[in-house]
C-alpha cells in the first residue's frame, strides 16, 4: 500500500428518486470500492458506504450527523464534504436535481476534483449540460449494465487521482 493519505472519495447516489433496485445497484459500486480499498490506494469513502433511498437517507443523515434533516443542513454538510474530496463518484441509477447541483458547485465554487461518472444502462444521462463536461473539469463516463463492468475504469481513474494528489504533496 502507498504511504500516502487516503484518497478522499465522495460518492454521490440519488435519495429522492431512488427505490430498492436503485439501492441494490449503488451497493454493489460501494462494495467495488470497498473491495479495492488498499489495493493498492487507501480509499476513504467520505460519504459512508450504505446505499441509500427515499426511504431512508433523511434518518441515516440524523443518525450520523446528530442534525436535524433540512435541506439547509443537508446542503451544509455534504458541500462540506465535497470541499474536503479529492475525487467524485456519481453513481447514477435515477435523476437526481441535488446530484447535478452538487456536481454543478464542484466545478464552479468548490475545488474542481475529478468526476467518475459511473452511469446505469437503464438511468442514461439525458441533461444536455451533464454530458461532456471534459472541457470544465476532468472527467470519466462509463456507462455499465452489471457495477463489475466499472472495475478496470475504477482503478484507471483512481490511480489518476493518486498520481494528481502526489504533485500537490
Amino acid at each position: 500500500m502507498h504511504n500516502l493519505q487516503p484518497i478522499r472519495l465522495f460518492i454521490r447516489q440519488p435519495f429522492t428518486e431512488s427505490g430498492n433496485t436503485e439501492k441494490l445497484i449503488v451497493q454493489q459500486v460501494l462494495n467495488l470500492l470497498q473491495d479495492l480499498n488498499g489495493n493498492p490506494y487507501c480509499l476513504k469513502v467520505m460519504t459512508g458506504l450504505a446505499a441509500q433511498s427515499q426511504d431512508t437517507f433523511r434518518c441515516t443523515f440524523e443518525s450520523t450527523t446528530g442534525l436535524e434533516f433540512t435541506p439547509q443542513n443537508f446542503r451544509t454538510v455534504r458541500l462540506k464534504l465535497l470541499e474536503q474530496a479529492d475525487a467524485m463518484i456519481v453513481v447514477r441509477t435515477s435523476l437526481s436535481e441535488s446530484g447535478a447541483f452538487e456536481i454543478a458547485y464542484n466545478i464552479f465554487g468548490g475545488t474542481k476534483v475529478p468526476i467518475f461518472f459511473a452511469v446505469w444502462q437503464a438511468s442514461p444521462i439525458k441533461t444536455t449540460m451533464l454530458r461532456d463536461l471534459e472541457d470544465l473539469c476532468t472527467v470519466k463516463y462509463i456507462t455499465f449494465e452489471n457495477p463489475n463492468e466499472i472495475k478496470k475504469p475504477l482503478i484507471d481513474f483512481i490511480a489518476s487521482v493518486y498520481s494528481r494528489k502526489l504533485i500537490k504533496v
